[in-house]
């Protein structure tokens, strides 16, 4: 999650809404690059800004009131293919597989550059202490189809509020989630002591 680390994810669809640019001659040289581009229109409700969660970079916040089960914005990025190494690089998600007839070679997507602001939604913990912290205000939602991963609201979510989300059960928090600011950040949030015992969920 640091730098407003974003949610791994993936898209491409039937009306082939993405760009063909040059690659370096070093990636990929036997094929085009394509970019999925994101819904400018839903880009317009939410802002990339400074996140209230310490030394986690960049956050997303709503700029207008967005309800229970609307789409907060669609990931954009690079298309990736099935050959290519993506370890160690936390903006790829998978493409589902029952999206593959449509996007195969490419089964996975690079949100690192071309993501859209959805890319910068931050973590928040589900559970601390096995206590239900409600901070996740957004969810992923997988699809077979175009746009193929969409993010919506748990809940209202006002202007002004930070976006948070889960980045599933694969990605590693700890490192991040235990540094003494970001455990009292949220703590901090609960009303909660954690100096004696600290658990997160995701």
């Amino acid at each position: 999650m640091k730098k407003g680390i974003p949610i791994l994810i993936v898209f491409l669809g039937v009306m082939l809404t993405f760009g063909s640019v040059v690659p370096a001659a070093e990636e990929l040289p036997d094929r085009p690059l394509l970019l999925l581009k994101v819904n400018e229109e839903l880009e317009r409700q939410t802002v990339i800004k400074p996140s209230r969660i310490p030394n986690a970079g960049n956050g997303l916040f709503a700029v207008v009131q967005i309800k229970k089960g609307e789409v907060i914005g669609e990931l954009g990025g690079r298309f990736v293919p099935d050959e290519e190494d993506t370890s160690g690089n936390h903006y790829i998600a998978g493409i589902l597989e029952c999206a593959w007839k449509e996007t195969y070679p490419y089964t996975g997507l690079d949100a690192r550059e071309f993501g859209g602001n959805v890319s910068r939604i931050n973590f928040a913990p589900s559970k601390i202490n096995g206590i239900e912290t409600h901070f996740q205000n957004a969810e992923i939602q997988r699809l077979c189809t175009y746009p193929y991963f969409v993010f919506s609201a748990l809940r209202d979510i006002e202007p002004g509020e930070e976006i948070w989300s889960s980045y599933g059960p694969s990605y590693d928090y700890d490192r991040f989630m235990h540094e003494p600011d970001v455990r009292d950040f949220f703590c901090g949030l609960l009303n909660i002591d954690c100096s004696e015992e600290y658990r997160y969920e995701h």
